[in-house]
């Protein structure tokens, strides 16, 4: 990838913002004031704060990445790979700290499924945008 075009740079930026506000909301209002017991969306509350970065991470730091190395380097040839891999990683690896870190919060493999769902339609998106 050699550049963005300014319309698909908002547009992965638009992305990254929507996902990060709504990771706020439902960290913030949504989980700590349902009160409900249906099933489906007490799982989905579970799994968004690892969804939802899982898809605006990458997105960031595909824009990002272009802006910080020369068009000649390793890491700009491979930009989504990249993207996708740093959020990944720590993403992931946030998860698996809580392992070892007393009272930060519970080990979960569906975080970690959804995570890779995440970064999965990323990929999707970013296929869709660049046709």
């Amino acid at each position: 990838m050699n550049s963005i075009d300014a319309r698909k740079k908002y547009l992965y930026y638009l992305l990254f913002g929507i996902t990060f506000l709504s990771f706020n909301w439902v960290q913030d209002f949504i989980r700590p004031n349902y009160n409900g017991e249906h099933r489906g969306i007490i799982y989905f509350l579970g799994i968004a704060p690892n969804f939802l970065p899982a898809i605006g991470l990458p997105a960031l730091f595909y824009v990002i990445i272009p802006e910080l190395f020369s068009p000649e380097t390793f890491i700009r040839k491979n930009t989504l790979g990249f993207s996708i891999g740093i959020a990944m990683v720590g993403l992931i690896g946030n998860e698996v700290i809580t392992i070892y870190t007393p009272g930060r919060g519970v080990f979960d493999w569906n975080d970690i499924l959804w995570t890779l769902i995440g970064g999965i339609i990323f990929i999707v998106i970013h296929t869709l945008v660049e046709k």
